[in-house]
């Protein structure tokens, strides 16, 4: 049986921080110029490096059965953002959750690599939706520190991925936010021990998240 209830107090955190950015007012004065900035008010235009932490993932995927049933647990992230414009932007992300699985409660990763582009809404003000897509790299791996080698198994599958969420704009240097992805694909490779193969069908890998971060914005003079 999936344990996975044990993080409701997390979750309950996220959605309220969400909803305390939601009803800050997005009417703000205009930002002052400000270091990395290239504009006086807060476009995106530009790099940002970003950490995401605490991140929650529940698996939903089907393949996520038997052996591979893994909790809901957490995990963090960190990110490179490049704005071509103060709406549109492309960004790359790294993401890792640990879990625990089957009945012999063996340790796992799930690992996953994006990138794909982002749509800021209201550049203008310091509260700011955005909406994005992309592709996506999945892997499972058991974690190697708690099972033997000979035991060691991966599996790797590609997919795509939905996000939206919500920039808080602090200062000319710094943002948080908060967001949501939605992964949709499946493992079509496996490796266990020194063999590798394929399963039969792709296991379903799809899986939802929710986090918080923080954003550093580059210095461009």
């Amino acid at each position: 049986m999936r344990r996975g209830n044990n993080h409701i107090p997390t979750v309950v955190a996220l959605v309220a921080v969400a909803v305390t950015l939601a009803a800050m007012t997005v009417e703000a004065s205009a930002a002052r110029p400000g270091r990395g900035w290239k504009s006086t008010r807060y476009g995106r235009k530009g790099a940002e490096i970003s950490l995401e932490i605490p991140r929650v993932l529940y698996a939903t995927g089907g393949g996520y059965s038997g052996d591979y049933d893994v909790t809901d647990d957490l995990g963090f992230g960190f990110g490179l953002m490049w704005g071509i414009s103060d709406n549109i932007a492309f960004e790359g992300r790294m993401l890792q959750s640990n879990h625990t699985a089957g009945a012999e409660e063996r340790e796992w990763d799930i690992d996953l690599i994006m990138i794909g582009a982002r749509y800021t809404f209201f550049e203008a003000h310091r509260l700011q939706p955005f909406a994005g897509t992309g592709w996506a790299k999945m892997t499972l791996e058991s974690d190697i520190g708690f099972v033997s080698e000979d035991s060691y198994e991966r599996l790797i599958g590609y997919g795509a991925y939905v996000t939206i969420g919500i920039d808080y704009i602090h200062s000319g240097a710094w943002s948080g936010f908060f967001r949501a992805d939605y992964t949709h694909g499946g493992y079509g490779y496996r490796i266990t021990g020194g063999e590798e193969n394929s399963p039969d069908e792709p296991l379903s890998g799809n899986c939802v998240s929710m986090t918080l971060g923080i954003t550093y914005r580059v210095p461009t003079w």
